[in-house]
């Protein structure tokens, strides 16, 4: 790992060993040592154990559901038909996984026999699988227009720009900027091809799980979810009852999510609240890993159309770009930011004076689309940037060089949003990664059946909620006499170690040690006003600013206080390692002081930002192929992120390091697969979750600090943008070894074996 030596960004020595420094993770014993209970481990007093019937059709009328046989199993306190079940549900499947029954018994051995005896009949109704023909007015229906199911979560209202979309749009984009047409006319270059992005499930190593429990009409649900009001105002709404009639709370440690925990899922909280109501009593229900890849989603399944034109020079001319989601069975307001992402990050990483989008996300018998690590940016940067280096080699320029051309800059205003860019280390990072990358490189191997290839790719999405949208949140401090500084906000610790660095920057402002803060997550009462909490990598840059703030007005307050009471200036004050000291050697500890003043500090802080800044990375990556039997082994991977600033930058590289696993599952080996709606490979021992063994040989984190104005010390999103250039680094790095452009990850040692003897494109 190195951190950069940028002159513009804000210097080290400006802050104490705490902040900008390698803190060890305040969660990381109870992990570590199995001490920690997470949302699984939960139990309640006279617990019932939930259990779920779920479709093995795609699409389909329930026109039975007996389950007089289930009720009569011992141990059985509750089994509802899908009809039964609280809120909107309807009657009709539509997707493998799809919910049809459900049981409450006492063990979940019980639940799971008694879901046995439940008989049901459905009536087939022709299934549509591919988002491009979905959209085809003779394609099947799958919500009838208007319906209650069809229409959730939609954020905007909209009209079809396209006559060959006619049925199934969940959402639909346009924009035009310049002059497209002109733009393709100056071109000395123009290239054109198409990309389809894997249906990826998140994986994560605790399966979905919820407890559910009713006292008088007042729902609580505790699970790990990582906008909890967000998710209370969706529950409410889907349930059709009061939101302040719910409560969605996280358990003492939250599992992971990576996008697959941010929004409730059809088949989970409904249901267990459901059950809860009808037996009055807390009921939990837990996803096996099968129930997990079919019932909760999946990263979209995404389809890009690119034509770029280029001048002799390099130039970008013009881009035009079109773009189909697959949203599968049912809306949650994320083919929305699919298509919006893929709509603004051409231009948020390049400076394209004509470009045409044209996005729809699109309903199919295939399981949810949902939120997943760098939603849309991930999928679009994957057919972005491996099209950028077709276009590079058609031109005869290097491919480095052609996007070093093109870059947006620090200053640059994007014409789709108007907003300047406030900080971009897209120069640094081009530079630090390049020189590392030929430093440790491998070269390749003496085998004659190997060959070696590398690769570039840059990357960018943006922190906070997205681009032309304002984000916002307060937060709520308190300390008393106990010396406690309690932290009220909304973020949620789902392993991305925002507790650390929340607590890092909260003892740096206010001279309170960190093992004296304790994070409130999303207090019910109080004035948080935050239904977004811990996505979009904006925890550190939007919760940490109102952190930032009002920890400093924090200290000030303590500092006015131990002024009267030691009657001095507050100049001659300070507050350290939770005392007070004068500079007359006076001392006493922060709680003494409350204490004896008779007094409680409390203060809230607001912040928000409109200008979402992007983080940027450029990813190097070298592959070694064997050319007998197709198998891609990553000898050498360097990723040089733009971080603004590394509040910690050990955490940074953790996030670096997961996000390349993540990244090489995308390009190498991970996809959902189904034949006809109905799965493959729903299960750890056929879908390739990969193992440290699949990591690169060697591997390096540059972290590039900007210094982004608008962000806390200069920091800015760090999660999700990291995301971004990873897979095409690698499958560029597989086209330079083979000469073959795969345009469909993800790329198996099968296809590349074909590919090398000439039978695929």
């Amino acid at each position: 790992m190195g951190l950069s030596k940028s002159e513009n960004r804000l210097e080290r020595s400006d802050h104490t060993e705490i902040v900008g420094a390698n803190i060890e993770r305040v969660d990381g014993i109870q992990k570590v040592t199995g001490r920690a209970v997470y949302g699984s481990d939960i139990e309640r007093d006279s617990l019932l154990h939930g259990a779920v019937l779920l479709s093995n059709q795609s699409h389909g009328q329930i026109t039975e559901v007996e389950t007089e046989a289930a009720l009569n199993v011992e141990g059985v306190e509750c089994v509802l038909a899908r009809e039964e079940l609280m809120g909107k549900f309807d009657d009709r499947i539509r997707h493998y996984g799809d919910i049809i029954a459900a049981v409450a018994a006492d063990s979940p051995e019980t639940a799971q026999i008694a879901l046995e005896q439940i008989s049901y009949s459905i009536e087939s109704l022709e299934p549509v699988y591919d988002a491009t023909e979905a959209v085809a007015e003779t394609a099947p229906t799958i919500h009838e227009e208007g319906t209650p199911l069809g229409t959730l979560r939609r954020h905007h209202e909209f009209s079809v720009g396209n006559t060959a979309f006619r049925n199934n749009i969940d959402d639909y984009h346009e924009l035009d900027v310049g002059d497209v047409e002109k733009g393709f006319a100056q071109a000395d270059v123009l290239y054109e091809s198409s990309y389809v992005s894997p249906r990826v499930s998140h994986c994560n190593l605790d399966t979905h799980c919820a407890v559910a429990e009713w006292e008088n009409d007042e729902l609580t649900i505790v699970e790990t979810i990582a906008s909890p009001r967000h998710a209370e105002e969706i529950v409410s709404e889907f349930l059709e009852i009061d939101m302040d009639r719910v409560t969605i709370e996280t358990p003492p440690v939250a599992s992971s999510s990576f996008g697959g925990r941010s929004l409730p899922k059809l088949a989970l909280e409904p249901v267990v609240a459901s059950l809860a109501k009808e037996t009055d009593c807390p009921v939990k229900l837990w996803f096996s890993r099968q129930e997990e890849f079919v019932a909760t989603s999946s990263r979209h399944r995404t389809h890009y159309t690119i034509k770029t034109g280029v001048t002799e020079d390099g130039d970008i001319t013009a881009m035009e770009l079109k773009t189909v989601a697959d949203t599968g069975g049912y809306p949650n307001g994320v083919g929305h930011i699919v298509l919006t992402n893929s709509e603004n990050r051409p231009l948020d990483l390049y400076q394209i004076p004509n470009y045409r989008y044209e996005g729809v996300s699109v309903f199919t018998n295939n399981i949810p689309g949902g939120e997943y690590r760098g939603i849309g940016s991930t999928q679009l940067m994957f057919a972005l940037e491996s099209h950028i280096d077709e276009v590079a080699h058609r031109a005869g320029i290097a491919p480095l060089e052609l996007r070093q051309r093109n870059f947006v800059q620090e200053g640059y205003e994007r014409p789709h949003t108007g907003q300047r860019i406030e900080s971009c280390g897209l120069p640094e990072c081009v530079e630090r990664g390049e020189n590392t990358f030929n430093r440790i490189k491998t070269g390749g191997s003496d085998s004659p059946s190997t060959v070696t290839g590398t690769g570039v790719a840059a990357g960018a999405h943006t922190t906070a909620a997205g681009a032309r949208s304002k984000d916002s949140t307060r937060i709520r401090l308190t300390l008393d006499e106990t010396g406690i500084l309690q932290a009220y906000n909304s973020s949620v610790d789902i392993g991305q170690g925002s507790e650390t660095v929340l607590t890092q920057i909260l003892t740096q402002e206010s001279g309170i040690p960190m093992e004296n803060i304790k994070l409130v997550t999303h207090p019910k009462e109080g004035e948080i006003e935050d239904l977004l909490g811990s996505v979009a990598s904006r925890t550190t840059y939007i919760i940490g600013a109102a952190m930032l703030g009002g920890a400093k007005r924090l200290r000030k307050k303590l500092k006015t206080i131990a002024a009267t009471y030691f009657d001095v200036e507050e100049t001659d004050v300070e507050v350290q390692n939770g005392y007070i000291q004068t500079t007359a050697g006076e001392k006493i500890s922060v709680g003494d002081l409350l204490a004896a003043t008779d007094e409680a500090i409390e203060i809230t802080e607001h912040a928000e930002s409109e200008l979402n800044p992007p983080g940027y990375g450029v990813h190097f990556a070298e592959v070694e192929i064997d050319t007998e039997t197709g198998n891609i082994e990553i000898q050498t991977y360097v990723a040089a992120q733009d971080v603004g600033f590394a509040i910690n930058p050990k955490l940074i590289e953790g996030q670096i390091e997961g996000a390349v696993q993540h990244g090489i599952e995308f390009a190498l080996y991970s996809d959902v697969q189904f034949d006809r709606g109905s799965p493959i490979n729903t299960n750890l021992a056929d879908y390739p979750a990969i193992s440290p063994w699949e990591m690169p040989k060697q591997m390096a984190c540059e972290i590039i600090e900007s210094n982004e104005k608008t962000g806390p010390y200069g920091a800015k999103g760090v999660g999700t943008p990291i995301m971004t250039p990873i897979a095409p680094a690698i499958l560029n790095a597989v086209r330079d070894a083979t000469g073959i452009r795969f345009e469909n990850p993800p790329v198996h040692s099968e296809d590349v074996l074909l590919g090398v003897g000439g039978d695929r494109k």
